[in-house]
């Protein structure tokens, strides 16, 4: 914006406790030109943006020293105090404040705040800390909530575990052995199909196309600054600003078709089932049609089977196993002794299905 200032070194603001004088300069002013106050970095604050003042020729040394003795500050340079003649040697560096974003808009006000509310409210938290709270077998209330929410969690996670793993032992027989077997048929058809330009086979034909929007994509549209402010713990704070790139959106078109492609594909099946094993199980007789021409034509496509063993637990409860291996299903008879493995919810777990010795 016209009236934000750039990027560059300018003075923090300060307000006088004792006299009541505002808007004193961090670098300027290190006393109170009014009643000769030593400035405190306490007070310190990011100026509104009309009340910026930027400060020439700034040689920046490190934020400044606080004087163990007297509590003032002292520019990083000094090796001694300037008000009491202390060594700085164990003073603390002066604390700074929070960045200030910007963003791309200006500074409206002033970032100044009640000190004193500030170190009132942060004794006080102190002090509460420190302070014994009301306890039980040496533990306070949040210490129980935290040990009471461990719990919960630990019973939680043993009970999801114990309802996955557990398994009960069981034992029966088998009371029927059934099967089934499934044929897929394809035919060979013209089908309709429709995608973007490339994804057309080669073999299509009947094809008709036209311009459609498929996606956006970013565009690079000018620039925009954003800035933040911060503070350099001199009395001087910093504004930084960086270039950001704007973008903008934009439609991709692309030839979207439809088209004809001939193709085999799923059309019916046919089925047979039994119970037992004599007959042997076996594969659905299958009529292919011969089609006109190649268009109607079948061929067999997927074949699929089952075989499941029923079973009879000595409680008196059903459970079905299902295996694709006709061979597993070989190794039993209706009367086989059989024990296995129930879960809690009573299904059965049909990879523990084994021969009672």
């Amino acid at each position: 914006m016209s009236d934000r200032h750039g990027a560059g070194t300018y003075q923090m603001l300060w307000d006088c406790r004792f006299c009541g004088t505002e808007k004193l300069l961090g670098v300027t002013h290190r006393h109170c030109p009014n009643c000769g106050a030593a400035q405190d970095p306490a007070w310190r604050y990011f100026p509104a943006e009309e009340d910026m003042v930027a400060v020439e020729d700034h040689k920046y040394v490190g934020a400044d020293k606080i004087c163990p003795a007297c509590s003032q500050p002292n520019s990083a340079a000094n090796t001694y105090c300037t008000e009491c003649g202390a060594d700085l040697a164990t003073g603390k560096t002066a604390d700074l404040q929070a960045e200030r974003v910007i963003g791309t808009g200006r500074a409206d006000a002033d970032t100044r705040r009640d000190v004193v509310k500030d170190q009132f409210v942060a004794e006080m938290q102190r002090v509460q800390a420190q302070t014994p709270r009301s306890a039980f077998l040496g533990l306070r209330t949040k210490e129980w909530g935290i040990i009471g929410g461990v719990v919960v969690l630990a019973a939680i996670v043993i009970t999801a575990v114990f309802a996955f793993t557990y398994r009960q032992d069981a034992s029966g027989q088998v009371s029927a052995l059934t099967w089934q077997r499934t044929v897929e048929i394809q035919d060979y058809q013209p089908y309709a199909k429709s995608g973007w330009d490339e994804t057309v086979p080669a073999d299509a034909y009947g094809q008709t196309c036209d311009r459609r929007e498929r996606g956006k994509r970013q565009v690079p549209d000018g620039s925009h600054q954003e800035c933040k402010d911060v503070d350099q713990g001199d009395g001087s704070f910093r504004r930084e600003c960086k270039t950001v790139q704007d973008y903008s959106e934009e439609p991709v078109y692309d030839q979207w078709c439809t088209y004809t492609v001939d193709r085999w594909d799923y059309k019916r099946k046919a089925s047979t089932s039994g119970e037992g094993k004599s007959p042997p199980p076996d594969w659905p007789q299958v009529t292919l049609a011969s089609g006109s021409g190649r268009y109607g034509e079948e061929r067999v496509g997927a074949r699929h089977e089952t075989y499941t063993v029923v079973v009879r637990d000595d409680g008196g409860e059903t459970h079905e196993c299902a295996f694709e291996d006709q061979s597993t299903w070989d190794q039993y008879e209706v009367g086989t002794a059989v024990t296995l493995k129930l879960y809690i919810t009573g299904g059965a777990d049909c990879d523990s299905l084994a021969i009672k010795e």
